[in-house]
């Protein structure tokens, strides 16, 4: 309770004591099936919401959210693990279009989740208003405050007053009861909680780096496995193509293909690049506020990818002051930087 700014108190609520009863049995067999499904994912989020500065608690918003089904979509159309409506998403800086939906890529889109709850704490201060906010919207949270006078918990959660939705009520439940579930079976000596406790590290799929110009079709064939397996694997890819302008990305593949990864999987190099595309220099370019690889990449008449491997990045994350070396052609250098 008091990672969400709760007071440990609200557990003897009635309500809440009420909504225990009705679905605990349900909200076990739920638990378990997403973990079977997200096991592969915990440790990613946990690692990227600590590297946020987010409590690793909020795993179970994203469970309350999707079951941790990568593929899924709600009758509004929000998707993704943590199920953002195509707006939101791009206000967080995830690609949204025919070729490429950022919602379903579990790293991206929980780094953008960590950014927009980072935001909500910024407007509202509690982290029980975040997940009231990220679930009826934040005009609808700043409503009910003003209708209620107040920001407190217990009076927001109000049954008889209403003055948020139900499903915001029950969603908020549903998050602490999956909670203490969940932290609860992490001590449990029970033999089926030492079971699911075995579960939750991933073993069946792991996480590599690709570097865009390929498809999903080649890499299946240096892996020698069924292409429609790893599109299954990796639905934020839709039409299974990883363009230039992607730079670099990572995919999920089976835990057994990964020997063939690290056998046959070679990036490109940036003389390979240089020849391909006549480049004939490098020069030195210092990243200025609010500019992406895309736009400089673009300035340069390169692509992000080029700029990936001859500064050897990690990630295609930029900052202000940062040097980075770009590759120009004879005729960019002589047309626009020779003096």
């Amino acid at each position: 309770m008091q990672e969400f700014d709760i007071d440990p108190g609200y557990i003897r609520d009635p309500w809440f004591q009420g909504f225990v009863t009705k679905n605990e049995a349900k909200y076990r067999r739920f638990y378990e099936n997403s973990l079977h499904r997200g096991k592969a994912y915990i440790p990613l989020f946990k690692d990227l919401l600590s590297s946020g500065g987010l409590s690793h608690l909020f795993i179970y918003m994203s469970m309350t959210e999707s079951g941790f089904k990568s593929t899924a979509k709600s009758s509004k159309q929000a998707a993704g693990l943590w199920q953002f409506m195509a707006a939101t998403a791009r206000r967080f800086h995830l690609e949204v279009d025919k070729n490429r939906d950022e919602r379903y890529d579990p790293i991206a889109s929980t780094r953008a989740a960590t950014e927009y709850l980072q935001t909500l704490y910024r407007m509202f201060g509690k982290w029980y208003l975040v997940m009231m906010a990220y679930n009826c919207g934040e005009g609808r949270l700043q409503r009910a405050i003003r209708r209620a006078g107040t920001d407190d918990f217990a009076t927001l959660m109000d049954e008889r007053r209403a003055y948020l939705p139900k499903e915001t009520r029950n969603y908020l439940r549903k998050i602490l009861l999956l909670s203490m579930m969940g932290e609860k079976i992490k001590n449990s000596p029970k033999q089926q909680d030492r079971k699911i406790r075995q579960e939750i590290l991933p073993d069946s799929e792991t996480l590599v780096t690709i570097y865009g110009g390929t498809t999903l079709e080649k890499i299946a064939e240096m892996l020698r496995m069924n292409v429609g397996r790893l599109a299954k694997l990796n639905p934020h890819l839709a039409g299974g193509h990883l363009g230039e302008e992607i730079g670099l990305t990572q995919i999920f593949i089976p835990a057994d293909r990964l020997p063939y990864y690290r056998a046959y999987y070679t990036p490109p190099t940036l003389a390979q690049i240089y020849r391909r595309k006549h480049y004939a220099k490098l020069i030195a370019h210092i990243v200025r506020p609010k500019e992406t690889l895309r736009s400089i990449a673009r300035h340069y008449h390169a692509t992000p990818l080029d700029l990936v491997i001859a500064n050897e990045l990690p990630d295609t994350t930029l900052h202000p002051g940062m040097l980075l070396m770009v590759p120009v052609t004879k005729a960019y250098y002589e047309n626009h930087l020779r003096f």
